[in-house]
């Protein structure tokens, strides 16, 4: 029976077979498409449409890094400015603050909440500290009010990284009514409602959203920044149309070498027969794809990465973005939950095993994280079983661990700066196939499987202290 869950895998591209077939086409008419403003416009108009919050400005964009990057250099910052960041982010976020001659400050973050903490964020603000950065992770949305009261109080910027944390658009505001709402939905706080969407914080200086390959809704590229500030927001889009429009060439490379992963990734009855034959010749099949779905496999040089960013997205990647905004099928997200709560209430809750983020206001799920005593023991017993637990899946990585590595280490790493939590989380953590296209029979034969390994490395721990 347990052949079944050779059929699918950790991770998982959410985009149908007829999606790939509208963006070949879009590339293949690139000329008949909408001028550049128009197809903007369109973008804005629609995100215009769906927020309740009628006080933002809309900046489509190439990804969340091209919108930070194009916030650092507006800004111009003096060299050594500070900005807190919270301590799980992507690697390139951490290097792009260090290209711009600043300093990372990570603050630590609670593993049943995901918040970190407003007295530890007080006491590392200094003169020097300019902005403070928030990555909403795992689709788990954190109430970041207390953090932009703080924020405003010392004159800093506020940033919400909600790269992974879309989950539609609040229906309050549209014509389409469900029972979608906002955290900050004002609908949903006068009827007490529990929140199923998160649209970022409507006082967030800068809230941006990714749509890239491994992201829900995807595009399989662009992002977008909501603006709270208007002269902020003018410096933002002026500077950026003066950049250089992304070669389409480029996204059609990408967009082919994600239409080869999607039927690695996606397609049961092509993953099954392939897994046999890598299993036969036991070959690491996830690092392969994995480096091909990332930017960079490594940490770029400065010149390498601002010349990969500092682009606006091409025509037919802004077209395809507002396709899929517009047909994106949203059950897609509820079956998503539906399926994680499912196993999440069937796994034992025992020491070996720990879930993530499950005391946050908002609990969605972006891929489905847990957090083991033994990672590397607990991958490869399931891996025997033909469950395709991994441990490096995305580019999520600890602050410390990363100022730790590099030449020169732009802070001290002391018992003020130290984030065990964060650092924990990295160290156990493994990502299990469960996601929307995961059957419940499957599902079952996982939560079985789970549960014995869990309960055999923890008899193991304790006859092994005895």
């Amino acid at each position: 029976m347990t052949n079944y869950l050779d059929s699918y895998k950790s991770i998982f591209l959410d985009i149908k077979l007829r999606d790939f077939f509208t963006i070949f086409s879009l590339i293949r008419n690139e000329k008949r498409l909408s001028s550049y403003n128009i197809l903007n416009q369109n973008l804005t108009q629609f995100w215009l449409d769906k927020n309740h919050f009628t006080n933002h400005f809309y900046l489509p964009l190439l990804c969340v890094r091209t919108g930070f990057d194009l916030f650092l250099r507006v800004n111009q910052f003096p060299e050594q400015s500070e900005i807190i960041m919270s301590a799980i982010n992507i690697p390139s976020m951490i290097t792009l603050v260090q290209y711009h001659n600043l300093k990372v400050i990570p603050c630590d973050i609670n593993l049943d909440t995901l918040k970190i903490d407003i007295n530890h964020v007080k006491r590392l603000i200094t003169s020097k500290t300019v902005a403070i950065v928030y990555a909403q992770i795992y689709g788990r949305c954190v109430d970041v009010s207390e953090l932009i009261d703080l924020a405003y109080e010392k004159n800093l910027y506020f940033i919400e990284d909600c790269a992974e944390s879309f989950a539609g658009f609040c229906s309050c505001s549209s014509k389409d009514k469900t029972t979608n709402l906002d955290l900050y939905c004002p609908t949903r706080i006068q009827n007490n409602s529990e929140p199923t969407c998160y649209m970022g914080h409507p006082r967030s200086h800068i809230t941006l959203y990714s749509f890239g390959v491994l992201k829900f809704c995807t595009s399989l590229g662009g992002g977008l920044a909501k603006i709270s500030d208007y002269n902020l927001y003018k410096k933002m889009s002026e500077l950026y149309e003066k950049d250089p429009i992304q070669n389409t060439e480029q996204y059609y490379t990408n967009v082919k070498k994600y239409f080869y992963l999607f039927w690695l990734l996606n397609i049961p009855y092509v993953i099954k027969p392939l897994m046999s034959i890598i299993r036969l010749l036991n070959l690491n099949h996830m690092e392969f794809v994995v480096n091909r779905l990332r930017a960079f496999s490594k940490p770029p040089q400065p010149s390498e990465l601002f010349l990969s960013l500092r682009r606006q997205p091409c025509r037919p990647l802004l077209a395809f973005l507002y396709h899929r905004f517009q047909t994106y099928d949203y059950e897609h997200l509820h079956k998503q939950k539906e399926n994680a709560f499912y196993v999440i209430n069937n796994l034992k809750q025992i020491s070996t095993l720990q879930f993530i983020g499950m005391n946050c206001q908002l609990k969605n799920f972006w891929l489905f994280p847990i957090l083991v005593s033994k990672p590397d023991l607990f991958v490869k017993i399931l891996s025997k079983y033909h469950i395709d637990a991994y441990r490096g899946t995305t580019q999520l990585n600890v602050i410390t661990k990363q100022l730790l590595d590099a030449d020169n280490l732009p802070i001290s790493i002391d018992d003020h700066h130290k984030c065990p939590n964060a650092e924990y989380l990295i160290d156990h953590v493994i990502y299990l196939p469960v996601h929307c296209y995961v059957p419940k029979y499957v599902l079952k034969q996982l939560i079985d499987i789970v549960n014995r390994t869990a309960q055999e490395i923890e008899q193991y721990h304790l006859r092994s202290k005895l």
